[in-house]
């Protein structure tokens, strides 16, 4: 070891001190050394001694020399090569800081915000250098150094310079000797393990993605496996999508991340100018979030009665206390989804306020005996600290003012100023106790999705009404319910729709400044009235009421998608999954905006991570299915079809048909056809899907006569014919204009 040292220092003359030795590097020895003439200390890397029968030292100084003209504020520059006793060795400046894995070691993942401006840095130079004809070839943690906030990375060049200089480059030899042609095994594109001679400059794009995918989830993707496991599985196995691992990221990260991570190099993006026009965007997007703005989440609050049937009561108190504090125009609250997907998940304070992206929550519980009433709560920030603190012993004709004192402190605690006009943050909306009960049983019970759990919800919100028939919310939730039922495809929309229509016109007629009717009426006029202006207006109106309603906020860009107003649908689906981050419906619509937009990886991206969020999610199961198709990729498609039809209903079973009919494997599409159409089935048989199949099928003769009874039925999703790819062969039928001017002027 000394003897490298001596001699190192004997071939480098009177120009350089030697300081001291860093370590070996993967492929060197490593000595910081002080350049005597300009007082700069620089890095010398020696070559391994096996390394030297195999480079031609002259080719590797030529190779170095034309590396060394890479001029970039991200990358480590190149300043000189030599020899040392046959061994080559290079130098370059020495960098203060630290390297990427050192600091991934020290803090684990990185805040969304840094990750991407270090991701956005390192990709800014993978594209000045590919721009060069240098590629990298051993990106990772390792050669990207950080200091005074910013990224460099550095070792470019030196691959090429390696493997143009080693003799008999073909040779196994050669290159494996010196380690750094054939990369790190963690970070390795799966035609470089391979060997594979066309290797390109997207081998570093794949390394990219893993080293993204690694400040994002703390953890490189198959982490843990030994080299050759870890080697084949970036050859055959898909890593679990970054969402997964952590959901708050968000979508168009994950999206760029997992397409970098794809097996074939066609798949990924071509140019690393592609990542930095997204990461610039996702800049952008992170930079013009007020970054004073307070934002709260209100996690469910334990019910510590000892009784289970008091569930859907402190529940509730929880959804009451998010539609509250909602109402606040200077205050993010994370939605409902988001904060009960992580009910009972044992997670830590700060675990969760990432995950949320907030940086406050609100945490409590309620005990309940007779009519007294027992709330104890507090605001913590993600350390822990409690920011405000409150017990409350009342009696239960107290739970709305209850529910104003907590709603009032919060927004005192943050410091928020709000304007005399914004009058009080709960409002009553019923002075019957057992009606208000009732309410929160029937909402616990519409949120369990489930065919039978909507039929108990509605027999709750009936009770509700007939006790209070001034109830507004509740025949909002009455419309809501009976929409979804028929959305769902588990009854008919000809029977479900009226009904509907008339319990939303109530809620409105009977309270027009609540936004829970407005967004009620929104859904009803746009899936069973087909009166797509009118549900853009109610929408609006609700969202205007109340800007926190995520419900309103995704039903509204359902409707921007469905017009093909892509741009107001993608800041719509921003908004929403900025509020509730863990919705896997909005995941859906995003995904669907891309399909229809022709970015079919960006959008299976997005199905994936709503289905590993929700995995008995039909409405994520199946659109999986249609992007799978859209790729040909329709063995895994069925798949996905196969599952939802497993557990819903016969929509989900005719799409199963339409996917193996895209498959052409007919006989399989027909028997499930007949099965539908069967007199002992005895279920409601959707149209819109019927038509889908027979689209499928190539039959437009039967797919048109399936959507004149979608239209005379006002089947839920007609509005949404000319905006689902599954119908884009009737779009070029003759008879498609005239019938989806039909459908526009039906209302």
């Amino acid at each position: 070891m000394a003897e490298l040292r001596d001699q190192l220092q004997t071939t480098l003359g009177t120009a350089y001190t030697l300081e001291r030795e860093l370590g070996g590097g993967g492929m060197s020895r490593v000595f910081v050394a002080e350049e005597r003439t300009l007082g700069r200390r620089v890095v010398v890397k020696v070559l391994p001694s096996d390394a030297a029968p195999g480079v031609s030292v002259d080719r590797f100084k030529r190779e170095i020399a034309l590396a060394a003209r890479l001029q970039h504020p991200h990358i480590v520059p190149l300043l000189t090569a030599g020899e040392i006793e046959g061994l080559p060795y290079f130098t370059m400046p020495l960098i203060e800081g630290e390297s990427l894995r050192a600091r991934l070691a020290r803090s684990g993942e990185f805040p969304i915000a840094e990750a991407v401006r270090v991701l956005r840095e390192v990709a800014s130079a993978l594209a000045y250098a590919h721009r060069k004809g240098i590629v990298h070839r051993d990106i990772k943690p390792e050669n990207i150094l950080l200091t005074e906030d910013h990224a460099v990375v550095t070792d470019f060049g030196v691959a090429k310079a390696l493997t143009a200089a080693t003799v008999a480059e073909g040779s196994r030899g050669g290159l494996t000797s010196v380690g750094i042609a054939l990369g790190t095994p963690a970070y390795m594109a799966p035609e470089q393990a391979a060997a594979d001679p066309a290797t390109d400059h997207r081998a570093d794009l794949y390394a990219f993605g893993v080293v993204a995918y690694e400040l994002l989830t703390g953890q490189a993707p198959f982490a843990g496996r030994p080299a050759a496991a870890m080697l084949a599985a970036h050859m055959t196995e898909t890593p679990a999508p970054v969402a997964v691992r952590r959901p708050g990221v968000p979508a168009v990260l994950t999206s760029v991340v997992m397409k970098c991570l794809e097996k074939r190099p066609a798949d990924r993006p071509q140019h690393a100018e592609d990542i930095l026009r997204i990461l610039d965007g996702a800049s952008a997007t992170l930079a013009t979030e007020p970054k004073d703005h307070p934002s709260v989440a209100v996690l469910p609050f334990v019910n510590t009665s000892g009784d289970p049937d008091n569930e859907p009561f402190t529940d509730g108190l929880t959804d009451e206390l998010i539609g509250a504090l909602s109402k606040v125009a200077q205050l993010t609250v994370s939605g409902r989804t988001s904060v009960f997907a992580l009910k009972g998940e044992g997670l830590g304070i700060r675990a969760i306020a990432e995950m949320l992206r907030v940086g406050n929550l609100l945490e409590g519980s309620v005990r309940r005996a007779g009519d007294r009433l027992k709330v104890r709560v507090q605001l913590v920030d993600p350390a822990g600290d409690i920011l405000w603190s409150e017990a409350y012993d009342r009696t239960l004709t107290d739970v709305f003012a209850v529910q104003e004192e907590i709603a009032q402190a919060v927004v005192r605690a943050l410091e928020i100023r709000l304007g005399a006009a914004q009058g009080p943050l709960v409002r009553g909306a019923t002075a019957d106790l057992t009606a208000y009960e009732l309410f929160l049983k029937g909402r616990f019970y519409r949120r369990r999705v489930t065919h039978e759990d909507m039929l108990r919800s509605i027999d709750f919100f009936e009770q509700a009404v007939a006790r209070d028939p001034a109830y507004a919310p509740a025949y909002a939730w009455l419309a809501h319910t009976h929409s979804m039922l028929a959305v769902f495809g588990s009854e008919s929309a000809q029977r479900m729709g009226p009904i509907a229509r008339t319990y939303a016109m109530k809620a409105v007629e009977l309270d027009p400044e609540h936004a829970d009717g407005h967004w009620a009426l929104g859904e009803v006029l746009m899936n069973q009235s087909l009166d797509q202006p009118g549900a853009d207006r109610e929408y609006r109106v609700a969202l205007a009421l109340d800007p926190g309603n995520v419900d309103a906020r995704h039903m509204y860009a359902i409707l921007l998608t469905a017009e093909r107003r892509f741009d107001e649908a993608i800041e719509e689906l921003t908004r929403t999954l900025a509020a509730d981050p863990l919705l896997p419906e909005a995941r859906v619509t995003l995904g669907r905006n891309y399909m229809l937009t022709g970015e079919l990886e960006r959008a299976l991206s997005c199905m994936r991570e709503a289905v590993e969020l929700s995995p008995e999610n039909l409405f994520a199961r199946t659109h999986l299915g249609h992007a799978l198709l859209l790729l040909s990729r329709h063995d895994e498609a069925i798949e996905d079809f196969r599952r939802a039809a497993a557990i819903g209903g016969a929509g989900d079973a005719a799409q199963l048909a339409y996917a193996y009919a895209v498959a052409h494997r007919r006989e399989e599409c027909l028997a499930i056809l007949q099965r539908l159409a069967s007199p002992d089935a005895g279920t409601y048989v959707p149209p819109f899907e019927v038509a889908m199949v027979y689209v499928g099928l190539g039959d437009m003769d039967e797919a048109f006569r399936w959507l004149e009874r979608a239209y005379a039925w006002r089947a839920p999703w007609l509005f949404a014919l000319h905006a689902h790819p599954a119908f884009s062969p009737l779009w070029e039928d003759p008879r498609f204009p005239a019938f989806r001017e039909r459908l526009r002027t039906a209302h």
